[in-house]
This record gives C-alpha cells, sequence and structure tokens, in this order.
C-alpha cells in the first residue's frame, strides 16, 4: 500500500529553512538533528532510547523497503523524535515483515521526513555540529517555526534518562542463541544473574548479556 506523502517543513537554528515531504506522524515537533551512516537497521536505530530527542538523519538513501517487525526492536517503542531520509519506500518486501515503516511512526507518534537532500544535511552537521531544529507538516510559516524553536528547550535541558529509564523491574529472558522469533531454546543454562540499571538500555545489549 502507498503511503500519501504530506507537505513538510524544517527551520534549523543556524536560519536555514527547507521544504521537504513527511509520513509517519502528521505533527509539529523540535528535537536535536543528528546523522547516522548505518546501511541497514533503521528500526533498531529509532527505537534505541540513546536517540531520544533527536531527528536522525540517514545517509542510506533508501528507507522503508524492509518493513518493521516486532523482533528489531531495541525498545517498547520508538525514542527518536523524528527520521529524516532521501527516498522513502512504502513498498516494502521482506519474510519477516509485519507492517510498513510509516504505520510504525505513526503507532509511536514520530515524523518521517524525506524527499530532502541528506547529502547536504549530513555535511552541514559535519561542518557545524549537532543542532536543534523544528520540523512540521501543519506549519509553513517561517517565522512561526523560528519562533516555536527558539522558545522550545534544547536537548540537553531535558532529562531524557528520566522518560527512557525502567520504571519497573523485569527479567529479560531471550539471547543470541535463538532464532529470529528469540526464543531461548536449547541453550546453555546460564552460570550466574546479571544485574542491569535500565537508564536506557538496549534490547540487543541484554540479549549479548543473557547468553
Amino acid at each position: 500500500m502507498s503511503t500519501t506523502l504530506k507537505q513538510a517543513w524544517i527551520y534549523l537554528e543556524n536560519g536555514t529553512f527547507l521544504e521537504a515531504k513527511s509520513f509517519g506522524a502528521d505533527d509539529t515537533s523540535v528535537g536535536e538533528i543528528v546523522f547516522n551512516t548505518s546501511m541497514s537497521g533503521y528500526q533498531e536505530i529509532m527505537s534505541d532510547p540513546s536517540y531520544a530527542g533527536q531527528f536522525v538523519t540517514f545517509t542510506t538513501p533508501e528507507i522503508g523497503n524492509v518493513g518493521v517487525n516486532e523482533q528489531d526492536m531495541e525498545s517498547k517503542s520508538a525514542h527518536a523524535k523524528g527520521m529524516i531520509v532521501r527516498k522513502y519506500q512504502s513498498r516494502y518486501s521482506n519474510f519477516r515483515a509485519e507492517g510498513s515503516l510509516d504505520a510504525f511512526l505513526v503507532k509511536h507518534n514520530v515524523m518521517g521526513i524525506c524527499d530532502i537532500d541528506t547529502r547536504f544535511l549530513t555535511k552541514m552537521i559535519r561542518t557545524e555540529g549537532a543542532m536543534m531544529m523544528v520540523a512540521s507538516s501543519k506549519i509553513s510559516d517561517k517565522d512561526e517555526l523560528k519562533k516555536i524553536l527558539q522558545n522550545t528547550p534544547r536537548i540537553e535541558n531535558i532529562n531524557y534518562i528520566e522518560e527512557v529509564s525502567t520504571k519497573e523491574v523485569y527479567t529479560h529472558t531471550s539471547s543470541t542463541y535463538s532464532d529470529v522469533e528469540f526464543k531461548y531454546e536449547n541453550a546453555p543454562t546460564p552460570e550466574a544473574k546479571i544485574v542491569v540499571v535500565d537508564f536506557g538500555v538496549k534490547r540487543n545489549i541484554l540479549m549479548r548479556l543473557f547468553q
């Protein structure tokens, strides 16, 4: 099923104003723009708690082509503010896929930005460093976006550790010994219990510890 892309606008704190398209959540959102050079794993990145409060610019040009699935989640939710990609592929093809990236972002209220020059953005971030930005699929006025950005707390002034930390004790029972469903079967009996203080730990780290 194809996704109907919406118009979107981006304003960065260095004064750069850009027009693009959007998918995922229909929203106005503020966060820190960074880039990621991974060739795959966009779902893992979006659900990685360490990206909380950030818009992740992907240097890989085609995003969305393998869909999403529950097994590739690094946490219970998507923590990034949004993702910025050159080309979004709404038609996915993968035997493990359970849904589209667009539906995933809508479910977790995360913006997706596409049809934009990610090479330009990456080079700018590489030169000037990570910076705050606002993206909107509802507001097109540059001055209004600038005002929203100026009146929103910066990422360093927000306690995202409190936001992504686990609130209740839980027991992790899956391992990298297992199949794609992460069922812990026929693996050696653990020799010790490991206590992890979860301030936003990735699922993959817990799986490595469990083996």
